[in-house]
């Protein structure tokens, strides 16, 4: 079964869906729900993640930050051993090398590596953290999780 990415209109459809797994060619790809966080609620995000051998490439569909966020928009991208009711105290990946997010006609888009396999990353409890930026309170405005349950 193959999965087109189609934008946050498809976030907002899924219902209780929260993650959609397929593949494309020899690629796998999974799309995961990020839930807003208690200064974002109302907004809406989905990370998809495609195999990329001994890498992990996600892409990250925004609706909104909370209000005050200074422009431009500063974000910051990390997986958590664990879930997100239950994340590791540090992350084990940090994906910020760039963190300026690309506004789109409903929100913004981030691109991300992670040196980590797709396997590796879906075959235990992780989860995907998005932040504000230091100068914005560093706020945890978006989880999701990946991996075993």
């Amino acid at each position: 079964m193959t999965f087109k990415k189609s934008g946050l209109a498809a976030v907002a459809s899924a219902g209780l869906l929260v993650a959609c797994a397929g593949t494309s060619g020899d690629k796998e790809i999974l799309t995961v729900r990020l839930h807003a966080g208690p200064q974002n609620a109302g907004a809406i995000a989905e990370a998809t993640l495609v195999d990329r051998g001994n890498a992990t490439a996600i892409t990250y569909q925004i609706s909104g930050v909370p209000a005050g966020v200074s422009r431009p928009l500063q974000l910051y991208t990390f997986i958590y051993s664990g879930t997100c009711g239950q994340l590791s105290a540090e992350p084990v990946y940090s994906m910020n090398s760039t963190t300026q997010a690309t506004p789109t006609a409903t929100g913004w888009m981030l691109s991300r590596e992670a040196p980590v396999a797709f396997g590796d990353l879906t075959a235990a409890p992780h989860a995907l953290l998005v932040r504000t930026s230091p100068a914005d309170r560093s706020i945890d405005i978006f989880c999701g999780d990946i991996g075993r349950q």
